[in-house]
């Protein structure tokens, strides 16, 4: 497209001081043939109107233009370029005004944004399972980022929801007065209890339990209609029997409380034991017994000495007794499990009830083949062996419970009657409220009068909510809430609700960065913590902001090591690397089917990124690891798949990662910021690669250089495309087209040279469909030939410093909530220059980038 600036004729003042001769010698030489009074081609006048850098508007323009120059746009093609001795006088006239006149900072206030917002409340409250509610207006990106400044406006569906939101939380620490607990009585049948897996089965009306584990899916059952909602005293009974059981055995019989909304696949030991019952008896036995349930809960039955026991010990052994006693049993699982030839068959077929029925029909199979049906044959040691492994065999437990359930031990269990409450107890929501409210306080409120809980309130809390000291008129004013809210007739609980929730949406607790200029302690400790913790400043922190230890270079460096994360879970990691990198798309994102990369895949994608980022930060690796690191984080399988490496298949994870760490050669394929499968996977469409979208990801991502949007005006090109076979040619019509040259010709290269990796990121020679070799060389924007991505690589190590300052302009754009302007991105560039020059590393450029005047001022 043919590069125009955009700006009015008024957008100029008049220059403080005016061009030096050179430049303006240089002005007429190459800008006014276009830019004259006469011509004005794009409605821009370079003869007569005035160049400054004194005001917003002409620091814009200004900076646009050395953009364009300094990206070889402008001239646009087919025009010849001047050298850059020819521009000099200009440029450098531009970049001395712009340094000198554009100011640090100057951003709006900055609201918390959804995540920061959800953060704040759980860590002011205690409440850990606190989450926004469904519908909450969700926080507009800006350049990549939910929580800029310019983008987190404060809207009236937004407002309303914080009101909401506010009074929810109010709710949780002060609620409304509770309604008397209405006794009730659940009279719950076998067929009204959970089956669940090889646990239970329901025979002749009565429910029969078979194993027993730590997952309750597998050991327990429950009631599918008891739901507890009052807390309280309850009273339960069971009926219980035993079924054929071993000689003299006593079976224990376990009740548990179970919260309604855990998992299935929860430890029973998350969960609260009520009684423990001997069931010794072949008819029906009853128990009866009185217990504490709580609001949100039901009853779990669990058979706590099953003989089936589901761990990978005990498992060969059951069978291991079986198969000596019965031959022709070990014949069956072997005839089921292997060919005759010897070759295993699917372990799935022989899981469940469906499982246990082939053996059934194989038992009675008089052609049934004996040869291998010994304890010390090679199949039966290969098959007890995958028995007692995790994700072989190990799933034969479900098949072995069909053989209790038929002829036990089992333990049946007739009904289950649930009476109360008859008397109120507290329960966790109880619990948790009333240490809240001391929290608040530093007091419990049944200790002092109103009047002096709600000051302490204010005393205490009030800061804490706004992150800084409050002073006495404010203090006063928000217990005068209160008190006014009393004095009209209201409840103590009534009055603190109302307290509370007006200080949740006042603007000082969901604004921060409110003062313009240089941040104070405690604007920067709320900078710093949100950035690295993505919460409010801890008291640690707090205490660096009042002793005024944060405000030295060296008190605000301790507090940076102290809160930069070391994990690759942490919110700062997640946040900005799939922001930064666009790899949130990846929940999106559902590959081919043919590529076979499934979700798991793009979970443990994801997951290479963040390794990656926290490892660069946390051993401090050289800069150019960005790109061309001899590290990756991942699993063997993935790496064998994806990228082609064959690491040991036992190697581990070691802390604080989740993932293995695995060495990969320098100047290889893969490794780096474009050598992941999730990177290459968003620069993608899951189907096809998309040559355009991945050069500009390159060129916004990686080089700090993002094309601007194509004019309005530009309608879809529809080239000539016959003949066309691959994606390289049929795009070739993008810088053919004069009104797109200019862009495509920078855009291009960067897509068409990774065309070697697929919509996956694993590597190709050829064009799908055409079959044609791929021809990746391109000549890039500088004019640097490169052959493919591996030179494309060489190319950004020795341009390493356009990379490190592009990410240094990333993390300080997430970071303060602005975009870095012209003097900011001049900083970047210093300390990325001293860094490199003194042999740091990632971590030093990010203390730098803290220490910076950029991060400190609003």
């Amino acid at each position: 497209m043919i590069y125009t600036f955009v700006f009015t004729l008024a957008a100029l003042a008049v220059a403080a001081e005016p061009l030096p001769p050179a430049a303006s010698q240089t002005l007429r030489n190459n800008c006014l043939a276009c830019h004259s009074t006469a011509a004005s081609k794009g409605g821009v006048d370079l003869q007569s109107t005035p160049l400054d850098a004194s005001t917003p508007a002409s620091r814009v323009l200004m900076e646009r233009a050395l953009r364009v120059i300094d990206e070889r746009r402008m001239p646009p093609p087919p025009l010849p370029r001047p050298s850059n001795a020819a521009l000099a006088p200009l440029t450098a006239h531009f970049h001395t005004q712009l340094a000198r006149q554009t100011p640090i900072g100057g951003q709006v206030p900055r609201r918390l944004n959804a995540a920061e917002y959800e953060a704040t409340i759980r860590d002011l409250f205690g409440l850990p399972k606190f989450r926004l509610p469904m519908g909450f207006p969700p926080d507009v990106p800006s350049h990549g980022f939910d929580n800029l400044a310019a983008g987190l406006s404060l809207s009236a569906p937004l407002m309303e929801a914080y009101a909401t939101t506010a009074a929810d939380v109010a709710d949780a620490i002060f609620p409304p007065p509770a309604r008397p607990a209405k006794q009730r009585r659940w009279d719950v049948t076998p067929d009204n209890l959970v089956i669940s897996f090889s646990a239970s089965t329901i025979r002749n009306g009565i429910l029969r339990m078979a194993s027993r584990a730590e997952d309750v899916m597998r050991s327990c059952t429950w009631p599918a209609r008891v739901e507890i909602m009052d807390s309280g005293r309850y009273r339960l009974t069971i009926t219980a029997s035993r079924f054929q059981p071993r000689p003299n055995q006593t079976m224990t019989l376990e009740v548990w409380a179970r919260e309604i909304d855990a998992t299935d696949r929860s430890k029973i030991q998350a969960f609260r034991r009520l009684h423990t019952m001997a069931v010794t008896g072949d008819t029906p036995q009853t128990f009866t017994f009185e217990a504490d349930l709580y609001e949100g809960q039901t009853p779990l039955i669990r058979w706590a000495d099953a003989e089936l026991d589901h761990t990978s010990e005990q498992l060969p052994a059951l069978y291991r007794e079986r198969f000596a006693r019965n031959p022709r049993l070990l014949a069956a699982y072997l005839n089921a499990l292997y060919y005759p030839n010897g070759t295993p068959q699917s372990p799935g077929r022989l899981r469940g009830r469906n499982g246990y029925d082939l053996i059934n029909r194989l038992m009675l199979d008089p052609n049934l083949d004996m040869t291998h049906a010994t304890l010390n044959s090679d199949r039966t040691r290969r098959m007890l062996e995958m028995i007692g492994t995790t994700g072989g065999l190990n799933n034969l437990h479900d098949t072995l419970a069909n053989e209790y359930f038929d002829h036990g031990p089992s333990l049946q269990i007739h009904g289950l009657t649930v009476e109360g409450p008859f008397a109120p107890v507290p329960g966790p929501k109880d619990k948790q409220r009333l240490k809240i409210q001391k929290s608040l306080a530093g007091i419990s409120a049944s200790e002092v009068p109103a009047q002096e809980y709600a000051r302490r309130v204010v005393d205490r809390f009030l800061p804490q909510a706004f992150r800084r000291p409050v002073d006495e008129a404010t203090r006063t004013n928000y217990l005068n809430i209160a008190t006014r809210h009393w004095q009209e007739g209201h409840t103590f609980a009534e009055g603190m609700h109302l307290l509370l929730r007006t200080i949740l949406i006042s603007p000082r607790f969901l604004y921060r960065d409110t003062q313009p200029g240089t941040l104070d302690a405690y604007d920067l400790a709320s900078r710093l913590s949100y950035f690295l913790r993505l919460s409010p400043p801890d008291a640690q922190l707090l205490e660096a902001a009042r002793s005024g230890r944060l405000l030295t270079p060296a008190g605000l460096r301790a507090e940076a090591q102290r809160l930069l994360p070391t994990q690759p879970t942490t919110p700062f990691v997640r946040n900005f690397t799939s922001q930064w990198l666009d790899t949130r798309k990846l929940a999106s994102l559902m590959p081919d089917p043919a590529f076979r990369f499934p979700d798991p895949d793009l979970a443990l994608a994801c997951q290479e990124v963040e390794h990656f980022f926290t490892e660069m930060l946390a051993a401090n690796r050289p800069l150019t690891d960005f790109i061309n690191p001899d590290f990756t984080f991942t699993t063997p399988a993935f790496a064998a798949r994806n990228y082609g490496l064959n690491a040991p298949a036992n190697t581990k994870a070691e802390a604080p990662y989740t993932l293995p760490r695995l060495a990969l050669p320098r100047d290889g394929r893969y490794g780096g910021l474009l050598g992941m499968a999730s990177t290459l996977l968003v620069t993608a469409n899951g189907v096809d690669t998309q040559p355009v979208l991945r050069g500009v990801w390159v060129l916004d991502k990686v080089l700090g250089m993002p094309p601007p949007a194509p004019p309005s005006d530009v309608p879809a090109l529809t080239p000539d495309i016959a003949g066309a076979t691959t994606p390289r040619e049929l795009l070739s019509a993008h810088t053919k087209e004069p009104r797109c040259a200019s862009c495509h010709t920078r855009i291009d290269p960067f897509g068409f040279v990774l065309e070697n990796y697929d919509p996956v990121g694993r590597w190709r020679k050829t064009w799908p469909k055409s079959n044609k070799p791929i021809a990746s060389a391109v000549t890039l924007h500088d004019g640097t030939k490169v052959s493919d991505a591996l030179e494309l690589k060489q190319w950004l190590v020795r341009n390493i410093d356009l990379i490190a300052a592009n990410y240094g302009e990333k993390l300080l754009t997430y970071a303060t909530g602005r975009v870095p302007n012209y003097a900011e991105r001049q900083e970047i560039r210093a300390l990325v220059a001293d860094i490199r020059r003194t042999g740091g590393g990632t971590r030093d450029l990010t203390f730098a980038l803290i220490n910076s005047q950029t991060f400190r001022t609003r």
